[in-house]
């Protein structure tokens, strides 16, 4: 059934009513400001109305000859959050928090137009990312080959998060798209690094180098490690062979002072008993041969020491002097 003209004509007078532009997305960062962009082909402007989520944000009455503009914000908690910088009437909204993200819309309403010009947006408020957590999880080893699966995610603003990894390590550095990386490395390959990047459409952040000995360090070992490990023994056994060196010397030292000491006190003696103490008399007698008789003398009284002198020269025997040391008694 054909449509009558005037159902035509009803149609084109609704379109000519309302104008709008098309629909405009913008991003936000949690605690920053966007800007609502306003361009419009209006000349004469009455009134601008700004709603969120079809509720009314803030009216604006342009200014006249005799007139400044007239604002006014609906809501309290929006007044000092609310601007229009620009002279436009573009919208400019501070502090933004996650429940500012939604709809948005423009009305502009003109004498000079059946209705008014509309122009509707849609905002996304983000937080800005931290670092991101990798997992890992079970593991599968046979024949020294670790084979697993990395798993990237964000704790806290996971909305709208896109994940990538990169591997380094290789002749040419890998790329792979999605959250999980499935990973296999073999004992004794040159060791590689696994970077997760993530990715919202205000920031981006990587997360901590993982390597691949680290993850497989229980069952196929970590040749790195006992590089380090094997050095850190050589320097233990090197100083505890300084240290053996060090006691022994102090030791030998220690002996020889002793040994010097001691012969000290024995020249010491020999010298005290070399020499008669005050009180005695003195009388030597010269032998000629040590084995000749010693003359009796009162055994009771008197002393006797025994000195060999060597000849100066030829074969003569050695000469021995004989003292004899008389004991003053005094009754």
């Amino acid at each position: 059934m054909s449509a009558s003209p005037a159902c035509f004509i009803l149609i084109f007078l609704l379109c000519q009513l309302t104008a709008s532009g098309a629909l405009k997305e913008l991003t936000g960062a949690l605690g920053g400001s966007v800007t609502f962009p306003l361009t419009h082909s209006v000349n004469q402007i009455d009134s601008i109305v700004w709603l969120f989520n079809a509720t009314t944000l803030a009216t604006i009455q342009p200014k006249t000859a005799d007139k400044q503009d007239n604002v006014i914000v609906i809501q309290n908690h929006n007044k000092k959050r609310v601007d229009f910088p620009r002279g436009n009437y573009s919208l400019k909204l501070s502090k933004l928090n996650k429940s500012d993200s939604g709809a948005y819309r423009v009305e502009i309403y003109s004498s000079l137009s059946q209705g008014p010009f509309i122009q509707e947006y849609e905002l996304r408020v983000y937080e800005h990312l931290s670092k991101p957590k990798v997992t890992m999880g079970l593991q599968n080893n046979k024949n020294g080959t670790c084979v697993t699966n990395l798993t990237c995610s964000m704790e806290q603003g996971g909305e709208d998060v896109t994940y990538s990894w990169k591997s380094l390590g290789q002749a040419t550095n890998e790329f792979h798209n999605g959250s999980i990386f499935p990973i296999s490395w073999k004992l004794g390959e040159k060791n590689m690094t696994f970077i997760c990047m993530a990715r919202n459409p205000i920031s981006s952040n990587s997360s901590n180098p993982i390597f691949a000995w680290k993850l497989c360090e229980g069952t196929t070992g970590k040749p790195d490690s006992i590089m380090v490990r094997s050095f850190l023994w050589l320097v233990f056994l090197f100083f505890v062979l300084v240290l053996v060196s060090f006691t022994l010397i102090m030791w030998r030292e220690r002996g020889k002072e002793s040994v010097e000491e001691k012969k000290r006190m024995d020249n010491h003696q020999e010298v005290l008993n070399y020499y008669p103490s005050s009180g005695e008399t003195s009388e030597y007698d010269t032998i000629s041969n040590l084995h000749k008789t010693i003359p009796e003398e009162n055994s009771v009284n008197t002393l006797y020491s025994m000195v060999q002198i060597p000849p100066k020269g030829g074969n003569a025997p050695p000469t021995t002097h004989i003292s004899r040391h008389t004991l003053a008694i005094c009754v």
